[in-house]
């Protein structure tokens, strides 16, 4: 009965974790053309871009509608991602809630540069902006990016 309940348990993380819309840095995946268009490759990195089509059932991130997510892969391995927040009607630039639950989940502050907030941590950047172009389809978003850095990715 143990074991079973185990099995169970496993069973369901598993299977929570690739319904979900969360995806992280180093995380093995092969993307599936079901859930996944292809965007472009990276002649410099070969860094495959993909948009994420499925079912967005993870309809909040950090307090904001997604409206659009991005995953670059190298190799198998989840080495970019975007999320493209909807801003709400009120918001100018990046709104105070969004930052302040970005912030509390880093060790270090965010520096601000030219509209964009962000931190390099470790071999890991991180940014956060208003945005309307390429990389949000030309709409108005709030773009949460992760990334490995840009000398990892040529290796």
């Amino acid at each position: 009965m143990k074991n079973k309940t185990i099995i169970l348990v496993l069973l369901l993380l598993v299977s929570v974790h690739s319904f979900s819309q969360k995806f992280y840095l180093g995380d093995r995946l092969t993307p599936k053309s079901a859930q996944f268009k292809l965007l472009g490759i990276s002649s410099a990195t070969g860094v495959h871009t993909y948009k994420y089509i499925g079912t967005i059932t993870d309809t909040y991130f950090y307090n904001r509608r997604v409206g659009e997510i991005i995953v670059g892969f190298k190799k198998g391995i989840v080495v970019t991602t975007i999320y493209n927040l909807i801003p709400e009607k009120d918001d100018l630039g990046v709104p105070q809630s969004t930052l302040d639950l970005v912030q509390s989940a880093l060790p270090f502050p965010l520096a601000y540069v030219n509209g964009v907030y962000g931190a390099n941590i470790d071999n890991m950047s991180i940014s956060l902006s208003r945005s309307t172009n390429a990389i949000t389809f030309y709409k108005d978003r709030i773009m949460f990016m992760t990334s490995v850095k840009n000398s990892l990715l040529r290796q």
